[in-house]
Protein backbone atom coordinates (compact mmCIF):
# COMPACT_ATOMS: atom_id res chain seq x y z
CA UNK A 1 0.00 0.00 0.00
CA UNK A 2 1.29 3.45 -0.81
CA UNK A 3 0.98 4.99 3.17
CA UNK A 4 1.92 8.38 1.84
CA UNK A 5 -1.47 8.27 -0.06
CA UNK A 6 -3.82 6.86 2.01
CA UNK A 7 -2.50 9.59 4.95
CA UNK A 8 -3.58 12.17 2.28
CA UNK A 9 -6.76 10.63 1.29
CA UNK A 10 -7.81 10.23 5.11
CA UNK A 11 -7.37 14.08 5.65
CA UNK A 12 -8.84 15.33 2.98
CA UNK A 13 -12.20 13.07 3.44
CA UNK A 14 -12.03 14.24 6.90
CA UNK A 15 -11.88 17.75 5.95
CA UNK A 16 -14.51 17.33 3.55
CA UNK A 17 -17.04 15.70 5.74
CA UNK A 18 -16.67 17.90 8.27
CA UNK A 19 -16.91 21.15 5.65
CA UNK A 20 -19.94 19.82 4.63
CA UNK A 21 -21.66 18.80 8.19
CA UNK A 22 -19.63 20.76 10.76
CA UNK A 23 -20.20 23.98 12.88
CA UNK A 24 -18.08 26.90 13.05
CA UNK A 25 -16.69 28.12 16.11
CA UNK A 26 -13.94 30.88 16.17
CA UNK A 27 -10.54 30.30 18.17
CA UNK A 28 -10.36 31.97 20.99
CA UNK A 29 -7.38 33.89 22.18
CA UNK A 30 -6.27 34.50 25.77
CA UNK A 31 -5.31 38.35 25.03
CA UNK A 32 -3.67 38.91 27.78
CA UNK A 33 -1.11 35.76 28.03
CA UNK A 34 -0.68 36.70 24.45
CA UNK A 35 0.98 40.23 25.40
CA UNK A 36 2.32 38.62 28.54
CA UNK A 37 4.35 36.61 25.69
CA UNK A 38 4.89 39.54 23.54
CA UNK A 39 6.62 41.28 26.41
CA UNK A 40 9.29 38.72 27.00
CA UNK A 41 10.93 39.55 23.80
CA UNK A 42 11.44 42.46 25.12
CA UNK A 43 12.49 41.93 28.97
CA UNK A 44 14.98 44.05 29.33
CA UNK A 45 14.97 47.25 32.04
CA UNK A 46 13.35 50.43 30.32
CA UNK A 47 12.45 48.63 27.44
CA UNK A 48 9.20 50.52 27.04
CA UNK A 49 11.08 53.60 26.50
CA UNK A 50 13.85 52.49 23.70
CA UNK A 51 10.01 50.99 21.79
CA UNK A 52 8.62 55.02 22.66
CA UNK A 53 11.87 56.52 21.82
CA UNK A 54 12.04 54.73 18.53
CA UNK A 55 8.37 55.14 17.83
CA UNK A 56 9.20 59.00 18.50
CA UNK A 57 11.90 59.09 16.12
CA UNK A 58 9.97 57.26 13.42
CA UNK A 59 7.11 59.88 13.66
CA UNK A 60 9.73 62.67 12.98
CA UNK A 61 9.58 63.96 16.61
CA UNK A 62 12.73 66.12 17.72
CA UNK A 63 11.64 66.38 21.34
CA UNK A 64 10.44 63.77 23.47
CA UNK A 65 9.26 64.25 27.01
CA UNK A 66 8.87 61.92 30.24
CA UNK A 67 6.30 63.18 33.14
CA UNK A 68 6.56 61.25 35.69
CA UNK A 69 4.31 61.48 38.92
CA UNK A 70 5.58 59.74 42.35
CA UNK A 71 3.69 59.05 45.89
CA UNK A 72 4.77 57.96 48.45
CA UNK A 73 4.83 54.15 49.21
CA UNK A 74 2.93 52.55 51.56
CA UNK A 75 6.41 50.69 52.63
CA UNK A 76 9.09 52.60 54.24
CA UNK A 77 7.87 56.12 53.11
CA UNK A 78 9.72 56.16 50.00
CA UNK A 79 8.52 57.53 46.39
CA UNK A 80 7.09 55.37 44.08
CA UNK A 81 6.05 56.37 40.52
CA UNK A 82 2.00 56.10 40.31
CA UNK A 83 2.01 57.61 36.94
CA UNK A 84 4.03 58.11 33.18
CA UNK A 85 3.21 60.37 30.80
CA UNK A 86 5.62 60.65 27.59
CA UNK A 87 5.23 62.23 24.94
CA UNK A 88 6.56 63.75 21.13
CA UNK A 89 6.05 66.56 18.93
CA UNK A 90 5.72 64.22 16.05
CA UNK A 91 3.65 63.73 13.17
CA UNK A 92 0.19 63.28 15.16
CA UNK A 93 -1.98 59.97 14.16
CA UNK A 94 -3.02 59.32 11.13
CA UNK A 95 -6.22 56.69 10.36
CA UNK A 96 -3.89 54.07 9.98
CA UNK A 97 -1.96 54.41 13.20
CA UNK A 98 -5.05 54.42 15.25
CA UNK A 99 -5.72 51.26 13.25
CA UNK A 100 -2.36 49.27 14.08
CA UNK A 101 -2.32 50.28 17.30
CA UNK A 102 -5.43 48.17 17.91
CA UNK A 103 -4.12 44.89 16.10
CA UNK A 104 -1.34 43.11 18.52
CA UNK A 105 1.50 42.06 16.02
CA UNK A 106 0.32 43.25 12.99
CA UNK A 107 3.55 45.04 12.76
CA UNK A 108 4.55 48.29 10.84
CA UNK A 109 4.06 48.06 6.75
CA UNK A 110 6.47 50.56 6.30
CA UNK A 111 9.81 48.39 5.81
CA UNK A 112 11.98 51.54 6.04
CA UNK A 113 10.84 52.38 9.98
CA UNK A 114 11.75 50.43 12.88
CA UNK A 115 9.01 51.27 15.42
CA UNK A 116 5.99 53.69 14.25
CA UNK A 117 3.54 51.93 16.60
CA UNK A 118 4.02 48.56 15.73
CA UNK A 119 4.01 45.52 18.02
CA UNK A 120 6.70 46.69 20.24
CA UNK A 121 3.97 49.30 21.19
CA UNK A 122 2.61 46.97 23.59
CA UNK A 123 5.77 47.18 25.63
CA UNK A 124 3.22 49.89 27.39
CA UNK A 125 1.58 47.12 29.24
CA UNK A 126 4.69 45.96 30.79
CA UNK A 127 4.16 48.94 33.90
CA UNK A 128 0.60 49.92 32.72
CA UNK A 129 -2.42 47.74 33.11
CA UNK A 130 -4.76 50.04 31.00
CA UNK A 131 -2.82 52.82 28.62
CA UNK A 132 -4.47 55.68 27.17
CA UNK A 133 -3.44 57.35 24.08
CA UNK A 134 -3.93 60.97 22.80
CA UNK A 135 -2.87 62.40 19.39
CA UNK A 136 -4.44 64.84 16.40
CA UNK A 137 -3.92 68.09 15.58
CA UNK A 138 -3.93 70.77 17.72
CA UNK A 139 -7.87 71.78 19.00
CA UNK A 140 -8.76 67.71 16.93
CA UNK A 141 -7.12 65.65 19.75
CA UNK A 142 -8.32 62.16 19.79
CA UNK A 143 -7.97 59.59 22.37
CA UNK A 144 -7.51 55.81 22.71
CA UNK A 145 -8.47 53.78 25.98
CA UNK A 146 -7.46 50.47 26.61
CA UNK A 147 -9.54 48.59 28.87
CA UNK A 148 -10.24 44.60 29.91
CA UNK A 149 -12.86 42.40 30.10
CA UNK A 150 -11.71 39.25 31.82
CA UNK A 151 -8.91 38.30 29.74
CA UNK A 152 -9.64 40.25 26.69
CA UNK A 153 -8.39 43.31 25.49
CA UNK A 154 -10.52 45.89 24.29
CA UNK A 155 -10.33 49.54 23.17
CA UNK A 156 -12.54 52.70 23.14
CA UNK A 157 -12.18 56.03 21.24
CA UNK A 158 -13.33 59.06 21.08
CA UNK A 159 -12.59 63.04 20.74
CA UNK A 160 -9.90 63.84 23.84
CA UNK A 161 -11.38 66.83 25.70
CA UNK A 162 -10.09 70.76 25.10
CA UNK A 163 -6.65 71.29 26.66
CA UNK A 164 -5.85 67.83 27.42
CA UNK A 165 -2.80 67.58 25.98
CA UNK A 166 -1.61 71.28 28.31
CA UNK A 167 -1.43 68.89 31.63
CA UNK A 168 2.10 69.40 31.07
CA UNK A 169 4.57 69.70 33.33
CA UNK A 170 5.88 72.57 31.63
CA UNK A 171 3.38 74.82 31.84
CA UNK A 172 2.40 74.04 35.49
CA UNK A 173 3.79 77.33 36.66
CA UNK A 174 3.75 79.23 33.80
CA UNK A 175 0.56 80.80 31.82
CA UNK A 176 2.52 80.04 28.37
CA UNK A 177 0.16 78.66 26.10
CA UNK A 178 1.45 75.42 24.57
CA UNK A 179 0.45 75.40 21.03
CA UNK A 180 2.62 72.22 20.33
CA UNK A 181 0.94 68.86 18.87
CA UNK A 182 1.65 66.52 20.99
CA UNK A 183 1.27 62.69 20.98
CA UNK A 184 0.85 61.42 24.37
CA UNK A 185 0.87 58.16 26.15
CA UNK A 186 -0.70 58.07 30.02
CA UNK A 187 0.35 55.70 31.45
CA UNK A 188 -1.21 54.71 35.47
CA UNK A 189 1.30 52.17 37.23
CA UNK A 190 -0.21 48.38 37.42
CA UNK A 191 1.73 47.79 40.49
CA UNK A 192 3.56 51.14 41.79
CA UNK A 193 7.43 51.03 41.25
CA UNK A 194 10.61 52.88 42.72
CA UNK A 195 11.61 55.89 40.74
CA UNK A 196 14.71 54.59 38.36
CA UNK A 197 18.07 56.06 39.70
CA UNK A 198 18.32 59.23 37.26
CA UNK A 199 21.73 58.88 36.49
CA UNK A 200 21.08 55.37 35.49
CA UNK A 201 18.10 56.72 33.41
CA UNK A 202 20.31 59.26 31.97
CA UNK A 203 22.83 56.66 30.57
CA UNK A 204 20.44 54.60 29.29
CA UNK A 205 18.64 57.36 26.94
CA UNK A 206 22.01 59.04 26.27
CA UNK A 207 23.23 55.96 24.23
CA UNK A 208 19.09 55.48 23.20
CA UNK A 209 19.27 59.19 21.76
CA UNK A 210 22.64 58.56 19.80
CA UNK A 211 21.56 57.10 16.98
CA UNK A 212 18.45 58.49 16.41
CA UNK A 213 17.71 60.59 13.19
CA UNK A 214 15.45 63.15 14.19
CA UNK A 215 14.77 62.97 17.61
CA UNK A 216 17.63 65.27 19.43
CA UNK A 217 15.94 66.17 22.74
CA UNK A 218 14.50 64.30 25.33
CA UNK A 219 13.24 65.89 28.84
CA UNK A 220 12.46 64.17 32.53
CA UNK A 221 10.06 65.95 34.74
CA UNK A 222 9.56 64.17 38.33
CA UNK A 223 6.56 66.10 39.86
CA UNK A 224 6.93 69.13 37.71
CA UNK A 225 10.25 69.38 38.17
CA UNK A 226 13.26 69.32 34.86
CA UNK A 227 15.50 66.60 36.60
CA UNK A 228 16.89 65.27 33.29
CA UNK A 229 17.62 67.50 30.10
CA UNK A 230 19.10 65.37 27.39
CA UNK A 231 20.51 67.43 24.49
CA UNK A 232 22.19 66.33 20.99
CA UNK A 233 23.75 68.40 18.77
CA UNK A 234 25.38 67.01 15.45
CA UNK A 235 28.51 68.78 15.08
CA UNK A 236 29.64 67.07 11.35
CA UNK A 237 28.98 64.49 9.46
CA UNK A 238 30.68 63.71 5.77
CA UNK A 239 30.47 60.46 3.15
CA UNK A 240 33.03 57.61 3.67
CA UNK A 241 34.76 56.68 0.78
CA UNK A 242 35.65 52.83 0.39
CA UNK A 243 37.94 51.33 -1.37
CA UNK A 244 36.77 48.15 -2.19
CA UNK A 245 38.12 44.61 -1.73
CA UNK A 246 38.89 42.78 -4.61
CA UNK A 247 37.02 39.91 -2.60
CA UNK A 248 35.60 39.11 0.35
CA UNK A 249 38.54 36.54 1.17
CA UNK A 250 41.01 39.31 0.25
CA UNK A 251 42.18 41.87 2.42
CA UNK A 252 42.84 44.35 0.34
CA UNK A 253 39.81 46.82 0.91
CA UNK A 254 37.07 47.34 2.27
CA UNK A 255 34.32 44.05 2.35
CA UNK A 256 31.32 46.26 1.14
CA UNK A 257 29.25 42.99 1.07
CA UNK A 258 28.37 39.79 3.11
CA UNK A 259 29.53 36.73 1.07
CA UNK A 260 26.63 35.61 0.26
CA UNK A 261 25.20 38.65 -1.26
CA UNK A 262 22.52 38.58 1.21
CA UNK A 263 24.02 42.13 2.23
CA UNK A 264 25.86 45.02 0.84
CA UNK A 265 26.76 48.63 1.65
CA UNK A 266 25.51 51.37 -0.62
CA UNK A 267 27.64 53.50 -2.08
CA UNK A 268 28.44 57.21 -2.00
CA UNK A 269 26.04 59.36 0.23
CA UNK A 270 24.72 55.80 1.40
CA UNK A 271 28.37 55.58 4.03
CA UNK A 272 28.67 58.39 6.03
CA UNK A 273 30.62 59.52 9.39
CA UNK A 274 28.88 61.56 12.20
CA UNK A 275 30.16 63.37 14.77
CA UNK A 276 27.65 64.14 17.94
CA UNK A 277 27.89 65.94 21.14
CA UNK A 278 25.84 64.52 24.17
CA UNK A 279 24.87 67.57 26.41
CA UNK A 280 23.57 66.08 29.46
CA UNK A 281 22.09 68.47 32.49
CA UNK A 282 20.99 66.73 35.71
CA UNK A 283 19.28 68.19 38.69
CA UNK A 284 21.42 67.15 42.11
CA UNK A 285 18.10 66.10 43.79
CA UNK A 286 14.94 65.83 43.52
CA UNK A 287 14.34 69.21 45.42
CA UNK A 288 13.43 71.98 42.65
CA UNK A 289 15.93 74.33 44.43
CA UNK A 290 18.79 72.25 43.79
CA UNK A 291 21.39 73.27 41.09
CA UNK A 292 21.69 71.28 37.52
CA UNK A 293 24.97 69.51 36.70
CA UNK A 294 26.19 69.71 32.76
CA UNK A 295 28.19 66.80 30.95
CA UNK A 296 29.10 66.91 27.71
CA UNK A 297 30.66 63.92 25.76
CA UNK A 298 30.82 63.43 22.31
CA UNK A 299 30.83 60.57 19.92
CA UNK A 300 31.19 59.29 16.45
CA UNK A 301 29.67 56.82 14.80
CA UNK A 302 29.21 55.68 11.35
CA UNK A 303 26.22 54.71 8.99
CA UNK A 304 25.36 53.03 5.85
CA UNK A 305 22.70 52.05 4.11
CA UNK A 306 22.29 48.48 3.36
CA UNK A 307 21.06 47.11 0.08
CA UNK A 308 19.07 42.89 1.43
CA UNK A 309 18.63 40.29 -1.37
CA UNK A 310 16.86 37.88 0.70
CA UNK A 311 16.07 34.69 -0.67
CA UNK A 312 12.21 34.06 -1.35
CA UNK A 313 12.43 31.37 0.91
CA UNK A 314 13.81 32.81 3.73
CA UNK A 315 12.11 35.65 3.34
CA UNK A 316 8.40 33.64 3.69
CA UNK A 317 9.44 32.75 6.53
CA UNK A 318 10.40 35.92 8.33
CA UNK A 319 6.49 37.55 7.15
CA UNK A 320 5.03 34.43 8.27
CA UNK A 321 6.82 34.89 11.77
CA UNK A 322 6.24 38.44 11.80
CA UNK A 323 3.91 40.34 8.76
CA UNK A 324 5.76 43.00 8.49
CA UNK A 325 7.57 43.36 4.70
CA UNK A 326 11.07 42.42 4.62
CA UNK A 327 12.77 45.88 3.80
CA UNK A 328 14.92 46.13 0.51
CA UNK A 329 17.23 48.81 2.45
CA UNK A 330 17.75 49.39 5.99
CA UNK A 331 20.27 51.79 7.91
CA UNK A 332 23.13 50.53 9.76
CA UNK A 333 25.07 52.75 12.49
CA UNK A 334 28.06 51.67 14.50
CA UNK A 335 31.06 53.04 16.60
CA UNK A 336 34.15 52.96 14.24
Amino acid sequence: YDTKKMASSAYLDVRNAIADEGSDARVEVNQRALIDKILARYASAGAVYRELLQNSNDADATTAEILITTSASSEGGKEVVSQVIYRNNGLPFRTQDWARLRKIAEGNPDASKVGAFGVGAYTMFSICEEPLVVSGKKGEEEAMAFFWKGDSLWTKTGKAPDGIINMSATLNHSNVQDNTAWTSFMLPSRDPYPLPDLVEFAKFLTASLTFTQCLKNIRVYVNSTLQLNIQKTIIESHTIETPKASSFWRNDGAVTSSSSGMFTLGKGADLTQTSVQMSVSIRKDLSPKSDMETSKVRARYASAMVNTKIPSGIEKKDDACDEEETAERVDSANFP
